[in-house]
């Protein structure tokens, strides 16, 4: 997200680019950075350094490196409300950690003494919750940027990096950008990759309309065609011709380097493989062929050593969160001791279409959605319940992860699940004579559970047969290699299916090895596609 923060007594305004701290959103951060001049680096004063700290330390340091000067650090010490938390002691652990990644704090820091890295780093006390301490940081950022002597023309043709991008109902697709150099108006022809247009709406982050905007200023751009990548740069020109020829180089350049046209002018091109956005008639036919073509539908069953391929198809509401859910999603595949390849089928910013639902019917897919609001069109809804195609969204990565995982063990061969449902104590040992034989009954108190006669439903619905182990000192004694089945279940010499917790019961399960103070325990086995 974005923020404007201004100050009219230091004629200054300061733009806060607030990125996720999730794992998932690594990417996201990445591109946060490429728009920055100063990165405040958030540290709880109760934790301390956390690795997504150091992840973004080594971002800031890789960019120190190939630009010196071209960036600085700020560390604000959040958390500092927080009962027991001492801002002194909190502030000396802090630093030593940061200086054990190479980054010197003023405070630590001689007078003409700088880091590896550029110049120490100011280190702020805040708090989210009061608010204190949150003017000497707006004020440290003004006065860094000072330092930086930061410096723009801003009558420019403009340049920028994309933040964001969507596609709005109503409006299509919104590109959020944050202005680097020169100044951007209405009207204006935009690039930015393989993807142009002209501006229809410019707005700033609150909603509100603008006429121009000039360096640093964070702006809301509705006119491109197709929607951007987070993170590449955007440009103005000077005419629809020289922008359709520029994207038409930049599409051939690509073509003859065998890269993706969308991912060959990336800020950042370690980013991964091409987002592919669906929607488009030119390109439904190829990406359905090729589903057809990589799940073949040949009828063989999966050996269970063989790598299990899991198509997914993921939609999200942003180009950002595209990625971050994509990585996250591929992530999952290292969480499982089987070897699996968790497949992105197709990818794109907006909710699930029909064309989305009908590759997922073919491929055998799930379709995952982050932040989109609504379920989609009611035809593609319609569709996916027809077809029995599963439509999983959430606004939370982790809740999304978890629900990701759950249909994922379809995917994955049966394991057996043993669960225990009860166990009680034997307080005394009796035979019975009947006209057969004679039968070693059991004397017990249920301490935990149930007892089952034969049978009991799983969670499922599924019916479980039950079986039973007896142990002696902590050591089982019968029902380790055979699997023991009860004879008779009484209650108040009546026959019953089963006892619960502090009921009294005799048991009879057919062996003579039972001695009072033994434990008995009733356990069933289920076959359960699980994800481990």
């Amino acid at each position: 997200s974005v923020e404007d923060s201004s100050d009219s007594d230091m004629d200054a305004a300061v733009t806060f680019l607030d990125t996720p701290g999730h794992a998932a959103f690594k990417s996201m951060r990445r591109s946060g950075s490429s728009g920055a001049d100063i990165i405040v680096l958030v540290v709880a004063a109760d934790d301390g350094v956390s690795p997504q700290t150091i992840e973004i330390l080594d971002t800031y340091k890789s960019i120190a490196r190939a630009q010196p000067g071209s960036i600085s650090l700020v560390v604000a010490m959040t958390k500092i409300d927080k009962p027991g938390v001492d801002i002194d002691e909190s502030r000396t652990q802090i630093e030593n950690q940061l200086l054990e990644q190479g980054i010197m704090t003023e405070g630590l820091a001689s007078s003409d003494e700088d880091s590896a890295f550029g110049p120490p780093a100011q280190l702020v006390p805040v708090s989210g919750m009061t608010g204190d301490g949150l003017d000497d940081l707006i004020e440290g950022l003004v006065l860094q940027s000072e330092v930086m002597d930061l410096r723009a023309d801003d009558e420019a043709r403009a340049e920028g990096v994309v933040m964001d991008a969507r596609v709005d109902k109503g409006l299509g697709v919104v590109a959020d950008c944050i202005v680097r150099w020169g100044k951007l108006e209405r009207g204006d022809y935009v690039v930015s990759g393989v993807h142009g247009g002209k501006i229809r709406i410019l707005g700033n982050v609150n909603g509100g309309p603008l006429k121009k905007a000039r360096p640093s200023q964070p702006v809301r751009i509705v006119g491109f065609k197709t929607v951007p990548k987070a993170g590449d740069p955007i440009v103005s020109v000077q005419s629809e011709e020289i922008a359709k020829e520029l994207i038409s180089r930049r599409e051939a350049l690509a073509s003859a380097e065998g890269i993706g046209a969308s991912s060959a002018f990336r800020a950042d091109s370690t980013s991964g493989p091409e987002l592919q956005v669906t929607g488009m008639a030119s390109k439904q036919g190829a990406m359905l062929q090729r589903v057809l073509q990589r799940y073949g539908m040949d009828g063989e069953d999966v050996d269970e050593n063989d790598t299990i391929r899991i198509p997914v198809i993921i939609k999200a509401d942003a180009d950002g969160s595209l990625e971050a859910v994509r990585d996250a999603m591929l992530a999952i595949a290292n969480e499982t001791k089987r070897d699996i390849v968790i497949d992105p089928v197709c990818m794109g910013v907006g909710p699930p279409t029909t064309t989305d639902v009908t590759m997922a019917k073919e491929s055998g897919a799930s379709v995952f959605c982050f932040g989109v609001k609504g379920s989609g069109d009611k035809a593609a809804a319609s569709l996916a319940e027809s077809e029995g195609v599963s439509i999983v969204s959430n606004d939370v990565i982790y809740s999304l992860l978890d629900e990701a995982k759950d249909l994922f063990a379809s995917h994955l061969p049966a394991v057996a699940i043993e669960k225990v449902h009860g166990s009680g104590e034997v307080k005394a040992v009796y035979d019975i004579n009947n006209k057969k034989d004679a039968e070693r009954v059991a004397g017990m108190q249920v301490t935990d559970g149930q007892l089952f006669l034969d049978r009991t439903t799983s969670d499922e619905g599924a019916t479980l047969t039950c079986h039973y182990r007896i142990f002696r000192n902590g050591e089982i004694v019968s029902g380790e290699s055979e699997m023991l089945r009860a004879k008779s279940l009484r209650r108040y010499k009546e026959e019953v299916s089963d006892v619960r917790r502090g009921d009294e019961c005799g048991l009879v399960l057919g062996v003579e090895d039972v001695q009072e103070g033994d434990v008995v325990e009733c356990y069933s086995i289920e076959m359960k596609n699980v994800f481990v």
